[in-house]
Parts: C-alpha cells; sequence; structure tokens
C-alpha cells in the first residue's frame, strides 16, 4: 500500500445490498473516511453506484477493493498435521508451510483461510509459534474455513461487470472477530444474511466451529409473498417494517400496509417460525461446541439482526449475553483489519519519513528566514438566510472581510414551519469556496439529511435538539470524517445534552427561535453558554461553543464574555454598509492595558 498518497476499498457484498468503507491516505495516516450503502438485488448495479458514490465522496478513483460478504455455502474443518524428523531438527516457517500445503480442500470448494490453533511438540506443548523451536516432531492444529468455487466466481463476475478487481476475500465473521471480540472472551457470531444465517464460536486462538444454514432473509420473503399472494419486492418493504418477534395485543387488528387487509400478526405469524427453525438448527449444529467452549457472549450481525425482539430472544435461547452490532459492522471491520495489517509498514515509514524532517528541519536553520505574519482566523460566519448565494459577489463581499467559514441554514418545513435552504445549495456553495460550510439541520430524520450534506460538502453539521435518531447521525458524520455538532433550543435545558457532550465536537446555542432570521437577541441565551464553557472547563471537554440569533455589535460581546468560539450573524451583516467594518465590529474586544 503506497502510503505517501493513496486509497483503499472495502466492500461488504450482500445478498440484497452491498456496503463500502473507503480510506483516503496521506502520510501513512487516514486523511478521509466515506461510508455509502444501497439495498438491491442487482449486485453489479450495487457495487457501481457504491463505488461511484465513494468516489465522488473523496475525489479519488478504485479499480480494486478487499471483499467480504456472501459468498454463497461454505465448509468448516479442523485438521491434525503431523511431521517427524530423524533427529533435533529446528523448526521453520517452511515446516509450518508444508503441513499447511498438506490440507486438502472438498471437492468444489476453495480454502479462504486456514488458521494455526495450536502446536505441539515432544518437549513443548500449547505452542503459541514453534518456529525456532529445537525438537523431533511437530504436531499442528488447524482451522480451515473453506467457500464454494461457484459462490466466490458469481463474486468475481459482480465485480468483472463493476470494472474492480479484487485485492482479496475474507469471511465476515472472521473479520468480525479480529473487531468486536474481547481478549480471553469465547464470542459466539450469528449473522442472518439475506440467502444464509451464519453462526461460529471463537477463542484467543481462532475459530472452533463454524456452519451456515441455508435459510435467511430472502427465504422469509418469498414465504410471505406467497402466502399472501405479494410480488417480492412488496413483501420485502412489509417484512422489514413489520417483522417482530414481541407481540403485542393490536397486532391482529393493525393493518401490515395500508393498501393490503391483512395485519401485522398476519404477517409475523409467517415470520416467526422461520426466525425459531433457524434458533433451532443453530443450536442443534452447536450443541457439543457449546458445552465444550461455553461462549460468554452472542454478538448478532446481517439485516436480519435488527428485527425487533431478536436479541431478547436469542439472549433467551442461549442463556448468553447478546449484542446486536450496526448492519455496517462487518465492512468497518473489513477497513480495521486492513489498516492494522499495515502497522508495521506504517511504523517504518513515519520513521523514515521522521529521520527526513529532522534533517530538513536542520537545513531551514541554517537558512532560516523572518517568517511570514499569519492570517489571523475570524470566529465570523455569515449566515446564507440573508444573502444571496448564487451571486458571485458575494464570495467577493465574505472574501473582503477575512470570512473561512459560512453558516448554512436547511428547514425542511417538519422541524420548523418553514422550508429554507437545499442540499443542491451546499453543493452550488461548495462549488464556489473553499471556506469551510457550517450546515445547520433543522430537520426531521437527521441521518438522512446528515448523509445527503457530507456528499454535498458539509464540513461541520449541527443537528437539532428533539429530533429522532440523533446518536445515528453523529456517528454517520464522525465515520465520514466531519464534525458533528447539536444546536440548543432557547426553550431547552442544558442538562438534555449531557449523554452526549463527550460525541460532539460543536455546541450551537440558538439565541433566537430556530426558522426565520431577524430577531432580536435573547439574554437568557448568555446563560446556556457561560454553563457550558463551566462544563467543558470542569470536564475538560473539547467541544466549540457557537451562538446564532440577533447577533450585532452590541450583543457580540456579551456572548464572548460568556465564553463562546464562534458567533452566527445574518441580518447585522447584511444590511451593513461596509462589510469589513461590520465583521470587525462583532470580534472580541481585545484586552485593555494600563502603564503603572
Amino acid at each position: 500500500m503506497n502510503l505517501f498518497d493513496s486509497s483503499f476499498l472495502c466492500l461488504d457484498i450482500g445478498t440484497c445490498g452491498v456496503r463500502g468503507l473507503a480510506h483516503r491516505i496521506r502520510g501513512a495516516n487516514i486523511d478521509r473516511s466515506a461510508f455509502f450503502t444501497i439495498d438491491s438485488t442487482d449486485t453489479t448495479f450495487a457495487i457501481k453506484t457504491v463505488v461511484d458514490e465513494l468516489e465522488h465522496q473523496l475525489g479519488a478513483h478504485f479499480d480494486s477493493a478487499y471483499i467480504t460478504g456472501n459468498m454463497g455455502p461454505s465448509e468448516f474443518k479442523m485438521s491434525i498435521r503431523n511431521t517427524p524428523w530423524d533427529g533435533e531438527h529446528k523448526i521453520t516457517i517452511t515446516d509450518v508451510r508444508n503441513q499447511i500445503a498438506q490440507i486438502q480442500s472438498p471437492d468444489g470448494f476453495y480454502p479462504l483461510h486456514i488458521i494455526p490453533l495450536r502446536y505441539d511438540a515432544p518437549h513443548a506443548h500449547n505452542m503459541m509459534t514453534p518456529i525456532g523451536h529445537t525438537d523431533q516432531q511437530l504436531s499442528s492444529i488447524f482451522a480451515s474455513i473453506f467457500y464454494s468455487n461457484n459462490g466466490v466466481e458469481k463474486i468475481y463476475e459482480h465485480l468483472r461487470g463493476a470494472h474492480i478487481q479484487p485485492h482479496s476475500f475474507f469471511d465476515p465473521q472472521f473479520l468480525q472477530s479480529f473487531s468486536y471480540r474481547t481478549e480471553n472472551q469465547n464470542t459466539m457470531f450469528l449473522d442472518f444474511g439475506g440467502e444464509y444465517t451464519s453462526a461460529s464460536i471463537w477463542t484467543n486462538r481462532g475459530p472452533v466451529w463454524h456452519t451456515k444454514i441455508h435459510i435467511g432473509g430472502t427465504e422469509i420473503t418469498k414465504r410471505i409473498a406467497s402466502e399472501l399472494k405479494l410480488d417480492f419486492d412488496s413483501a420485502d418493504r412489509i417484512k422489514r417494517n413489520v417483522a417482530s418477534l414481541i407481540p403485542k395485543e393490536m397486532d391482529r387488528f393493525t393493518p401490515a400496509d395500508t393498501a393490503y387487509d391483512f395485519s401485522r400478526g398476519d404477517v409475523n405469524d409467517i415470520i416467526i417460525p422461520v426466525l425459531l427453525d433457524i434458533i433451532a438448527q443453530i443450536k442443534d449444529s452447536g450443541t457439543n461446541a457449546f458445552k465444550k467452549y461455553h461462549p460468554t457472549k452472542i454478538i448478532l450481525t446481517g439485516g436480519g439482526a435488527e428485527t425487533e425482539g431478536l436479541r431478547d430472544f436469542v439472549e433467551n435461547a442461549f442463556a448468553v449475553l447478546t449484542e446486536t452490532m450496526p448492519i455496517d459492522a462487518t465492512v468497518r471491520a473489513l477497513s480495521d483489519f486492513i489498516w492494522k495489517s499495515e502497522s508495521a509498514h506504517r511504523e517504518h515509514y513515519i520513521a523514515r519519513h521522521n529521520r527526513w524532517s529532522r534533517r530538513a528541519d536542520w537545513l531551514r536553520r541554517l537558512f532560516r528566514r523572518k517568517p511570514r505574519q499569519r492570517t489571523r482566523f475570524i470566529p465570523i460566519l455569515p449566515s446564507t438566510l440573508c444573502f444571496d448565494m448564487r451571486r458571485p459577489e458575494t464570495y467577493t463581499l465574505f472574501k473582503s472581510g477575512g470570512i473561512s467559514m459560512i453558516h448554512v441554514d436547511i428547514m425542511d418545513g417538519f422541524y420548523v414551519d418553514k422550508i429554507s435552504g437545499s442540499i443542491e445549495q451546499i453543493r452550488q456553495i461548495r462549488g464556489r469556496t473553499n471556506a469551510h460550510l457550517h450546515v445547520h439541520l433543522m430537520t426531521e430524520s437527521p441521518s438522512v439529511w446528515a448523509a445527503d450534506a457530507i456528499a454535498a460538502g458539509a464540513d461541520t453539521i449541527i443537528l437539532s435538539t428533539n429530533t429522532s435518531g440523533v446518536r445515528a447521525a453523529i456517528r454517520t458524520i464522525h465515520a465520514s470524517g466531519r464534525r458533528a455538532g447539536i444546536a440548543l433550543h432557547p426553550d431547552s435545558s442544558v442538562s438534555i445534552l449531557k449523554p452526549i457532550l463527550r460525541e460532539i465536537d460543536e455546541v450551537m446555542v440558538m439565541s433566537v427561535a430556530p426558522g426565520a432570521a431577524g430577531q432580536s437577541f435573547r439574554p437568557d441565551a448568555l446563560h446556556n453558554i457561560s454553563v457550558l464553557a463551566a462544563t467543558r472547563k470542569k470536564y475538560k471537554l473539547k467541544f466549540t461553543i457557537s451562538v446564532d440569533g440577533g447577533i450585532t455589535n452590541k450583543t457580540a460581546q456579551a456572548c464572548w464574555d460568556a465564553g463562546a468560539d464562534l458567533l452566527v450573524s445574518g441580518s447585522y451583516l447584511a444590511r451593513a454598509s461596509d462589510f469589513p467594518l461590520a465583521v470587525h465590529s462583532l470580534l472580541p474586544a481585545q484586552p485593555q492595558t494600563t502603564n503603572a
């Protein structure tokens, strides 16, 4: 991997969708990241769409990728290999490789992972590695995961159709164990996929049980479509909306969909027996492994893992603590594995870079010039509500005032009683300036809006309190390498932010009711600013404090005194006859000194 300036792409290719995660690397560090997912049974189309979007977000081109996902049927085998020698022999890596080469694949299957579990010799038992040990015999135990040649070839076909060359393939649960299993904890991974349901138990040494059942979410959808006389797409949509293992009193009387007359209970009567059958088959298949290895945690993954009540049902069925991972868990585990596998390479690169940096510093000291005067950062953000962002003159005006951050308000008409701004507006502004785009989403469903704002070029995304899915939106924003913040409604208490203050980069104190420009500053906002500043100092937190609403030359200094870091101003700046002078009037007052 080129650590100076390159990119790498990870794809999780499922039966009903593709998830992609890409990273831009500069100087042996991940400079930017982008995530995108699409649900589609047309796998080639889904791969193309994901790759195109990630290329657009990162400004990079991908012609290869690291691959995981549904690669068809699999086989698991434990193998013992013995190698004797006539006398004392120093064991080398070649000896271990010769043992691995003796492992035979089942007919029609390809070895994806061969993992050493244990090494023994007459004078040393249960070695982590035999390399360098001298003895007369080596006995090894290997766990092997094989995948169907036909299944892997299908993935190759889809990748060729999307013009992507695979670097390598990985079993999903191999990756999940690498990222999500706690050391010294035997863990069971249970993946509810579209075509298959996979289960395995992993220990510190590797996998000790691995099985795949040819029943998954697609089979459930087909049964719903057959029994309720629906097309596949309608059945899949209803399944996603209705599926639940928690019976409710009104399920028998609540329509599953307004277009049909059957109830939610009718749909779950089809879904629940299939899920029960899957769990029963897994329990039967893994009885001996459970008794021997006693997993202390179960991790659920896959699209079906989000079914309501499934986590509790699995936890009760196996009497083991169970955790559900998000839909992107596997592709993130793949990314984590690839990046950590480069750790030795990165350390060598950084050490070499540091050596050259020291030499360059020495040369610079020899020929040191007077440093240039640094441009002062202007902590003032003009609001696009009050400016015509389609006019080139607006950007010239901002530049004259030293503006490096622009505040963009988006209102969807639901969170506030007004529609203003748009994702397209962000895209247009980004096309005209390199300024930092500070976007406030006054919208419901912030996750969806945040993903679109990221794709359009937003740098900081401020979410609104009292909206659903704020934490999910924060994860989406941070996954893309952007700053995430929360706007505190003037009628809300600072205390509602306590659970997420450590997760966010900024708190924007609203000093007017959200929705309209030109309102008067509310003095009680100063109390919120000072409380946030005191909390930040007391707990050594890192978030920035910004203020939006009614900011003029008469209210700005009070905000600075209370602890603000950034101020958003709209009407005051837009009405000013001298824009640079108006910006200067909002800056913090320089402390006065007196001569004794």
